[in-house]
């Protein structure tokens, strides 16, 4: 049988001192080094090592957040000319044969020789630009022309949401949730999530060690956290035993298929809950948090 249960939003909560002080003390972690590609292996590696871990899910920021500086880091992104996009984007394939066969003799960590070559498409990129102009600006593109700001450097200025969360807690900044294990002797962490496959292998193998651990008796807490939509982070739970966030795991794993299923028919699984009718707020009360358990409660 099925069991889920839905912490709702009304039940999150600022972490309580302990779990507080906790969370800062994280800044002392560091990545763990080299680990063995094989989940029994892990497991025997970490098991004396008081492991625990920590799920974290993020809300879209609320819309009237979007502008104020105490929830938005405004930036100011400088971009080449627009000549120079047009080298970039029609000449790609041929800089980067060229860039890849000087690679092979000599060093480039400036982009220097590859900054020194594109002029060299300056006259086919104007040809390009100029009938770009022309479509773009029918009756008034020979005055644009004129102008030449084609040469001159651009600028945008970006928005980026504020992730104020203890690190290594807010080093990503991704809507994805996110899961964290914690080895606390060794003061070490990894980084499981499903926005890449480097983050993808993590999770499989560390989520896979984990519930090896649990199978063999040992209580891993976890903490599930929510940076909610007005920058908070809030606490939706404290489980005594082990919990995973299921998505993406057994990708970018050697593991068997087989294998993988086995141990996640153990698994205590956390997933993000939103209801769909997001009308007059509702959604503000029925978003929540489900954990599931397939199998006996």
């Amino acid at each position: 049988m099925t069991v889920t249960q839905t912490i709702l939003r009304k039940r999150f909560r600022t972490p309580p001192p302990v779990i507080a002080d906790m969370f800062l003390a994280l800044a002392e972690y560091q990545p763990v080094p080299a680990w063995p590609r094989d989940y029994r292996a892990l497991a025997g590696k970490i098991a004396d090592d008081d492991p625990f871990t920590i799920i974290l899910f993020v809300e879209p920021l609320a819309q009237e957040h979007w502008r104020r500086t105490s929830h938005m880091v405004m930036r100011r992104a400088e971009l080449v000319s627009e000549l120079e996009e047009t080298v970039y984007r029609h000449f790609e394939r041929e800089l980067n044969s060229r860039m890849a066969e000087w690679l092979q003799d000599h060093r480039d960590p400036d982009d220097a020789h590859l900054r020194s070559i594109v002029p060299e498409y300056y006259p086919k990129a104007k040809q390009i630009l100029r009938g770009d102009y022309q479509e773009r600006y029918p009756r008034a593109w020979r005055k644009r022309w004129a102008e030449r700001r084609y040469l001159q450097p651009r600028h945008r200025v970006e928005c980026l949401r504020r992730y104020d969360l203890p690190p290594p807690l807010g080093l990503w900044r991704t809507g994805s949730p996110q899961q964290f294990y914690f080895l606390r002797r060794s003061k070490t962490y990894a980084r499981g999530c499903g926005a890449s496959s480097g983050s993808r292998e993590v999770h499989s193998y560390f989520g896979l060690a984990f519930l090896e651990l649990t199978r063999c008796g040992m209580s891993l807490p976890c903490h599930i956290l929510v940076y909610d939509k007005h920058n908070r982070l809030l606490l939706a739970d404290t489980r005594p035993s082990f919990a995973l966030y299921p998505g993406g795991m057994g990708s970018n794993c050697a593991e068997s298929h087989d294998t993988v299923q086995n141990l996640m028919r153990t698994a205590l699984s956390v997933t993000a809950a939103a209801s769909d009718d997001y009308s007059a707020g509702r959604n503000d009360s029925y978003y929540g948090i489900n954990v599931v358990r397939d199998g006996k409660k």
